[in-house]
């Protein structure tokens, strides 16, 4: 039995390859080389490549998929729940500082949506809004709000 591929990720795909497009575009208007030292274009262009280069990775992927046993696409919930948690983790960065807003969207996300047992949660929350703090805040000092707490 021949399935189709899923409208939605041949879409999402196109949207990324052009994406890519658009940062390669925009990437050759910037100089790539100067002297020893790649310019202000080149990563764009690497990214742009990589980028497209992936869109196609999955697309072939989701084709060749299509051919295989249907599967039931189920709700649309999980996705839905994904984008509910970035919204409020989004909406809670000043109230509650980025690290507390970081954890609590995390834990959430690997409790509910990713029935992970409570320790494991935890730590993986945990460690992961410390990873990120310490990767903006400290090496990158990038002003991120600290909340009430101070973290």
């Amino acid at each position: 039995m021949r399935v189709r591929a899923a409208p939605g990720e041949i879409v999402l795909a196109l949207a990324f390859a052009a994406a890519g497009g658009f940062w390669i575009v925009s990437a050759l208007r910037l100089p790539l080389w100067e002297g020893f030292a790649p310019a202000s274009g080149f990563l764009p262009l690497i990214y742009g490549g990589l980028l497209i280069g992936l869109a196609l990775a999955a697309l072939l992927l989701e084709a060749r998929t299509a051919d295989s046993e249907a599967e039931d696409a189920g709700p649309m919930t999980r996705p839905l729940l994904v984008i509910g948690v970035l919204a409020a983790a989004i909406a809670g960065i000043e109230p509650a500082g980025f690290s507390a807003a970081m954890f609590l969207a995390m834990f959430f996300l690997f409790k509910v949506a990713e029935r992970l047992p409570l320790i494991q949660s935890l730590l993986a929350s945990a460690v992961s809004a410390g990873a990120l703090t310490l990767i903006f805040r400290t090496w990158l000092g990038v002003p991120l709000p600290k909340g009430p707490w101070g973290f």
